[in-house]
């Protein structure tokens, strides 16, 4: 439960109800630059040294050690980083961006300001940013660096296919109900370890992408790279319960905040050490946990020795999402009574109702 307990989830945007075989498990260049950069910068939630893959981890540190005060790896750590540039959201970065021809460019496909991007970066902070990336990235002549290493990071894409074929994406509509035009991507990154982070693009042509990029990499005892089932099928289900719960509280915070907000204060210092530091995380990381578990109830699988009980007391008591099982009971009633309610959003009445009617224990 430990290695379980250790996978930090921070998710945000939308996932398309789509069959296995289309979506796409890729590693690229683009993220692991970012990636890089900001491990050099001890950017909180790309810091980790343990549960990353320890030979890449020292390998990285030994390459780029004389690269440590470069001027993009001081403007992320003295200047972005206060400003937002954490967790989640060098991911956002580096996917606005595509390496052609050894140039950084911006993907002009994309909608700039989605999901109030440049809240937490300006327009010009971004574009100082990229500026001094490229000279990195000539510098370290990164593109070498990435080339070498191009099996291993084929043998992450090979392993990661193998958990992801064995994910019912159907489950989504079913569930919450159907979304039009979108589709689900994972990237995969060693060095965020445990670290696990959804950025969600809107397109000029209003289709949708949710990018889940993936640590959680390991070896098996014969050395091969792999991804334990028992862990990391969750949390990508985790990931794309973000896109339908984030919104859905987001639509109905009005109804709950009251009750969410006397929830949060209870262990404010504790949500704040593990980076949902605002009643509104908080929720939805109760509601995503919840519907997690409803997939795992429908779906189960080998979760190596633990149960859903040990699941459900994990975010409990150790995430302190104190609201998880009476929302879990009311989720039952959505599937249940799916003529009654035919999405989850005819749903989140009776949702607001339960959350409402919650009694903390103090």
């Amino acid at each position: 439960m430990k290695r379980i307990f250790l996978l930090i989830a921070i998710f945000f945007g939308a996932v398309s109800a789509t069959m296995a075989s289309s979506v796409d498990v890729t590693y690229s260049e683009e993220t692991e630059l970012v990636g890089i950069v900001s491990h050099l910068a001890d950017i909180p939630g790309h810091n980790f040294e343990e549960d990353v893959l320890p030979d890449y981890l020292s390998e990285v540190d030994s390459v780029f050690a004389g690269y440590r005060n470069h001027e993009v790896v001081k403007f992320a750590r003295e200047k972005l980083m206060r400003e937002g540039f954490n967790w989640h959201f060098p991911m956002a970065v580096a996917l606005r961006l595509k390496i052609t021809d050894g140039k950084i460019v911006y993907d002009n496909t994309l909608v700039p300001d989605h999901d109030n991007y440049y809240d937490r970066i300006s327009r010009q902070n971004e574009q100082r940013f990229v500026s001094l990336l490229q000279d990195f990235y000539e510098k370290t002549n990164f593109h070498s660096f990435y080339e070498s290493h191009r099996a291993l990071y084929s043998e992450c894409e090979a392993a990661m296919r193998k958990v992801v074929d064995e994910i019912d994406f159907g489950w989504y509509d079913r569930f919450f109900g159907p979304r039009e035009n979108s589709e689900f991507r994972i990237y995969l990154a060693i060095l965020i370890g445990p670290g696990n982070y959804s950025v969600s693009q809107k397109h000029v042509d209003g289709s949708e992408t949710v990018n889940a990029v993936m640590g959680c990499c390991s070896r098996d005892d014969d050395g091969r790279i792999y991804y334990g089932i028992h862990y990391t099928l969750p949390i990508i289900i985790h990931e794309c319960n973000h896109s339908y719960c984030n919104a859905l509280n987001a639509e109905f915070w009005k109804e709950i905040e009251t009750k969410a907000t006397e929830v949060y204060k209870q262990n404010a210092k504790f949500y704040e050490s593990i980076a949902y530091g605002d009643p509104r995380l908080v929720m939805d990381e109760t509601f995503v946990e919840a519907s997690v578990v409803r997939y795992l109830m429908s779906h189960p699988i080998d979760m190596n020795g633990y149960t859903l009980e040990d699941w459900i007391k994990m975010d409990e008591e150790d995430k302190k999402f104190v609201m998880i099982r009476d929302v879990i009971r009311v989720l039952d009633e959505r599937e249940r009574l799916a003529d009654k309610y035919p999405t989850m959003r005819s749903f989140m009445p009776r949702y607001v109702e339960a959350v409402n009617s919650f009694q903390s224990s103090r």
